[in-house]
């Protein structure tokens, strides 16, 4: 067990997530008996988490609603991400249904980059406008030999 006094608000996080941050935490237990969050370094105890009362209904009154969730710190670039994934798979979900599921080699302009996926040289590529004006575009890759798809905001 850590002597480490746990942070105030802690009752407010999760266990899984980092309680400065918001990001996943990692699987992997450190020698202390701690998670260490890999984009900030902060350490989270897992002695901090024993004897505390878990909920996942309503019993702890009105705060447990979504506006609690929305005055963490981290609420809202998690969910400014969360949108820009989703967006993201919209564009690939259409640009999958528009072109069909399987595309030749000479749709569309070809560029030298490589497959992440069978390694080939050559992806042919669209673009497309998924997010606000002032943000850069969506572009498409799909590779002219595997024809898998890769999207890429830019």
């Amino acid at each position: 067990m850590s002597d480490r006094v746990p942070p105030a608000g802690l009752e407010r996080s999760h266990r899984y997530f980092c309680y400065v941050c918001g990001t996943l935490l990692p699987h992997r237990l450190v020698a202390n008996d701690s998670f260490v969050c890999r984009k900030c370094s902060t350490p989270t105890y897992l002695s901090w988490f024993v004897g505390m009362k878990v909920s996942f209904d309503d019993e702890s009154g009105p705060e447990s609603d979504m506006s609690r969730l929305q005055s963490w710190p981290f609420f809202p670039k998690m969910l400014e991400r969360a949108l820009t994934i989703l967006r993201s798979e919209e564009a690939l979900k259409l640009s999958t249904e528009t072109e069909g599921t399987v595309t030749t080699s000479r749709d569309g302009p070809s560029v030298k980059k490589d497959c992440p996926y069978c390694g080939n040289d050559r992806m042919t590529y669209t673009t497309m406008q998924t997010r606000s004006a002032d943000e850069g575009q969506t572009v498409i890759y799909t590779c002219t030999q595997c024809h898998k798809k890769e999207v890429e905001n830019t």
